[in-house]
């Protein structure tokens, strides 16, 4: 566990160190998951964003990326006001609500690759559904606060079933037909893509997967610490995935 961890801990510093964000004014130890990284992830991702609508104008493809990133860069945003205590609950509902639509979205670039939509409908509605209940569920079941390091989330144990079930099952069918698609194209385009696209998601799932199994205390920030690895498929999504989907063209097509 600790070397997945500190693997993706130290990339993701390392890149903020590029932008004058790694070391504290005060000189005090930096943690990789605390506000200021919130904050800077935020600004990263919406940078790669912005990057990828300018280099890809048109195509759902691109779009559905950008939206990606700025689903990302808006949860960081949120627990950034959260630690700063700036109408906690309003930030916890949105944050929660952006996250949750990410399964869905990945399911969705599967499908423009492989051209198959089959379970697409099914996300989209767990994630509306869920996203009601973030919306207009009482406060006591969207608890949350900042640890510092990441931010808990203080859910009623049924909730937190149904959410990781679902987040879990969307993300692993997301590469399950990944993996079929891959396997019966002969697309170098399509190839590329997938592949690449289902790397991005390993490095995320694969060390938050261990660290869920291994450490105990910090199951309930699970989604935090998922979306602070998730920069690193980011930038996979940005450099790796979108321009092999446009075959290294400068215009999307």
């Amino acid at each position: 566990m600790s070397t997945s961890f500190s693997s993706h801990a130290l990339l993701r510093r390392n890149i903020l160190n590029k932008f004058g964000l790694g070391k504290p004014a005060n000189g005090h130890t930096f943690y990789c998951f605390s506000p200021p990284v919130m904050l800077a992830t935020m600004a990263i991702e919406t940078c790669l964003a912005l990057y990828t609508i300018l280099r890809f104008r048109h195509g759902l493809f691109a779009k559905l990326t950008v939206l990606t990133l700025l689903l990302l860069a808006f949860f960081q945003l949120a627990e950034y006001e959260i630690c700063a205590d700036s109408g906690k609950l309003a930030w916890s509902r949105l944050g929660l609500i952006a996250i949750t639509f990410l399964p869905a979205v990945g399911l969705h670039m599967v499908a423009v690759v492989s051209k198959k939509r089959i379970y697409l409908s099914f996300g989209y509605a767990f994630a509306a559904a869920l996203s009601l209940y973030f919306a207009f569920g009482p406060a006591s079941g969207i608890g949350s606060f900042c640890g510092g390091n990441y931010i808990i989330f203080n859910w009623p144990r049924e909730v937190f079933i149904f959410y990781a079930i679902y987040y879990g099952g969307f993300l692993t069918l997301a590469i399950w037909k990944s993996l079929v698609a891959l396997n019966l194209s002969h697309s170098k385009r399509i190839h590329n893509t997938l592949k690449w696209l289902m790397i991005g998601y390993s490095t995320f799932m694969v060390p938050v997967g261990i660290v869920y199994a291994f450490y105990a205390p910090a199951r309930m920030a699970v989604a935090s610490i998922m979306c602070g690895f998730a920069v690193t498929l980011a930038f996979i999504l940005t450099f790796m995935v979108v321009p092999n989907y446009y075959k290294y063209s400068y215009s999307a097509k």
